[in-house]
């Protein structure tokens, strides 16, 4: 179970690198760039970009120390 949480910790950090690319986001089945109407432009794009790499981060080092208190707790008793 804890491999599946690190690798949804994982997955948010390649979430925010693919909305990094140069050419943005693109639709899977068309292959189009985005650029419609409600399309909230690039800057916010690239900051939700970098929220999504820190947060991704961020839970990988939480999983971290909670994993690795727990062993200290289990080795202590």
């Amino acid at each position: 179970m804890g491999l599946i949480r690190y690798l949804a910790w994982v997955w948010f950090i390649i979430i925010g690198a693919l909305m990094i690319t140069p050419k943005g986001i693109v639709c899977i089945a068309c292959g189009v760039t985005i650029n419609e109407p409600g399309y909230v432009g690039d800057t916010v794009r690239m900051i939700l970009a970098i929220g999504a790499i820190v947060l991704g981060l961020v839970g990988i080092v939480t999983e971290g120390r909670i994993a690795g208190a727990s062993r200290g707790a289990a080795a202590g008793r």
